[in-house]
Protein backbone atom coordinates (compact mmCIF):
# COMPACT_ATOMS: atom_id res chain seq x y z
CA UNK A 1 0.00 0.00 0.00
CA UNK A 2 1.32 3.45 -0.95
CA UNK A 3 1.59 5.69 2.11
CA UNK A 4 1.95 8.98 0.21
CA UNK A 5 -0.98 11.36 0.44
CA UNK A 6 -3.24 12.06 -2.49
CA UNK A 7 -3.84 15.62 -3.68
CA UNK A 8 -7.26 15.68 -2.00
CA UNK A 9 -5.77 14.56 1.30
CA UNK A 10 -3.17 17.30 1.00
CA UNK A 11 -5.86 19.87 0.26
CA UNK A 12 -8.22 19.04 3.09
CA UNK A 13 -6.04 17.89 5.98
CA UNK A 14 -6.03 21.34 7.62
CA UNK A 15 -9.02 23.35 8.81
CA UNK A 16 -7.13 26.58 8.14
CA UNK A 17 -6.36 25.48 4.58
CA UNK A 18 -10.03 24.72 3.99
CA UNK A 19 -11.00 28.19 5.29
CA UNK A 20 -8.42 29.80 2.99
CA UNK A 21 -9.60 27.81 -0.03
CA UNK A 22 -13.27 28.59 0.62
CA UNK A 23 -12.51 32.29 0.98
CA UNK A 24 -10.37 32.42 -2.17
CA UNK A 25 -12.88 30.46 -4.28
CA UNK A 26 -15.58 32.90 -3.17
CA UNK A 27 -13.34 35.83 -4.14
CA UNK A 28 -11.84 34.65 -7.43
CA UNK A 29 -9.95 37.18 -9.48
CA UNK A 30 -8.94 39.17 -6.42
CA UNK A 31 -5.51 39.40 -4.79
CA UNK A 32 -4.82 39.44 -1.07
CA UNK A 33 -1.66 39.90 0.92
CA UNK A 34 -0.98 37.51 3.79
CA UNK A 35 -1.95 40.01 6.49
CA UNK A 36 -5.29 40.78 4.86
CA UNK A 37 -6.02 37.13 4.12
CA UNK A 38 -5.17 36.23 7.71
CA UNK A 39 -7.61 38.82 9.02
CA UNK A 40 -10.38 37.77 6.66
CA UNK A 41 -10.17 34.04 7.46
CA UNK A 42 -9.50 34.73 11.14
CA UNK A 43 -6.31 32.68 11.34
CA UNK A 44 -2.87 33.59 12.63
CA UNK A 45 -0.53 35.09 9.99
CA UNK A 46 2.04 32.32 10.48
CA UNK A 47 -0.66 29.72 9.82
CA UNK A 48 -1.84 31.51 6.67
CA UNK A 49 1.75 31.84 5.45
CA UNK A 50 2.38 28.11 5.96
CA UNK A 51 -0.87 27.04 4.31
CA UNK A 52 -0.60 29.38 1.32
CA UNK A 53 2.96 28.17 0.78
CA UNK A 54 1.65 24.60 0.56
CA UNK A 55 -1.10 25.65 -1.85
CA UNK A 56 1.50 27.39 -4.04
CA UNK A 57 3.70 24.27 -3.98
CA UNK A 58 0.89 22.05 -5.26
CA UNK A 59 -0.04 24.61 -7.93
CA UNK A 60 -3.40 25.91 -6.66
CA UNK A 61 -2.20 29.43 -5.87
CA UNK A 62 0.20 31.83 -7.50
CA UNK A 63 2.27 34.32 -5.61
CA UNK A 64 2.54 37.95 -6.70
CA UNK A 65 5.82 39.39 -5.57
CA UNK A 66 6.19 43.15 -5.47
CA UNK A 67 9.23 44.37 -7.33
Amino acid sequence: MNMSKSTLELLFDSKARVKILKFLFRNTGMSFNLKDLSRRVQERPITVRRETKRLIEIGLLKSKIKQ
